[in-house]
């Protein structure tokens, strides 16, 4: 199966404002629950909709360091949380105890996957909104504010590239910082590290004499391309405001939160049926819309 370029699906090619509506509403939305079954329902719809867009390989490698982000919430969740029965495992050395609660380690999947969602969302935030819609968003609210966010999506972007190219350019040199010892790993990415930062402090030398030229602030700079509203922009972000109205009406009626971690006995209730419907579509809205556009188009 051939991967679709992002900047060929419908997703991306929607109005900026209606982007950054969506990407704030599912924000809230992540906020909005705290039960495991929502938790995991959102995490999977996001999962899905981040390989169609960011692509398998790239969500995978996501997905790796996510588990390490999610054993490291969970240890320091169910350490920090000992008093809650029922106790599953139960161990004491000398003065120090400690109680496995299920109630914390429920929390904690809870907890850890709905953070993991929010760095998902960042992701697919990071490939759709570039750094010339960010300017369009924020320049009438704020212009200093959109040059800032923009200068710093793309330092993140220009400094993990500039450190992948580094590691490839030291292996040819071999100069290793996987194996080896401690003490020899530690000094080669030292070494790396100061590289990047002299490579940082000229490109932003070099960024700020170029601001400067062209003046500083949006109303000096040049609009390569104008975005305007069409049907289907307005149409998406209804749809999208509409879901996460029904979905703040489920999240009144106390379904799928609880607000103790003593009430963490059960990974589902019946209660979190509709925020699992209701959130589901709302974090599969681009990829139901991209199927409507290309069934429209063809």
């Amino acid at each position: 199966m051939t991967h679709t370029p992002i900047k060929m699906t419908f997703f991306s090619q929607l109005h900026p404002v209606a982007l950054t509506l969506y990407f704030t509403e599912l924000i809230v939305c992540l906020l909005l629950f705290n039960h495991v079954a929502v938790a995991v329902a959102e995490f999977i719809a996001l999962t899905i909709t981040a390989t169609y867009y960011l692509g398998g390989r790239k969500t995978a490698r996501q997905l790796k360091y996510a588990v390490s982000f999610l054993l490291m919430i969970l240890f320091f969740n169910t350490l920090l949380n000992q008093k809650f029965p029922p106790i599953l495992w139960h161990f004491k050395w000398g003065i120090l105890t400690f109680k496995f609660s299920y109630p914390a380690f429920l929390y904690g999947i809870a907890m850890a996957i709905a953070l993991i969602a929010m760095l998902f969302v960042s992701s697919v935030l990071n490939a759709v909104l570039t750094p010339s819609k960010l300017i369009y968003v924020f320049s009438p609210i704020a212009p200093r504010l959109a040059v800032l966010v923009t200068i710093s999506f793309t330092l993140v972007t220009s400094f993990t590239d500039r450190l992948k190219r580094i590691l490839r350019l030291q292996k040819t040199r071999n100069v290793d910082v996987v194996n080896g010892s401690l003490k020899t790993r530690t000094q080669k990415t030292l070494h790396i590290f100061e590289i990047l930062l002299q490579d940082a402090l000229s490109s932003t030398m070099e960024t700020a004499n170029l601001m400067d030229a062209r003046g500083f602030g949006v109303a000096k700079r040049t609009h390569y391309r104008s975005y305007h509203w069409q049907f289907s922009d307005l149409l998406f972000i209804t749809i999208a405001t509409v879901m996460l109205v029904a979905t703040i009406g489920v999240r009144i009626l106390s379904m799928g939160t609880s607000r103790s971690v003593a009430n963490f006995t059960t990974i589902f209730t019946s209660g979190d049926t509709w925020p699992i419907v209701v959130t589901a579509l709302l974090f599969l809205l681009p990829l139901i819309s991209e199927g409507v556009y290309r069934s429209c188009k063809n």
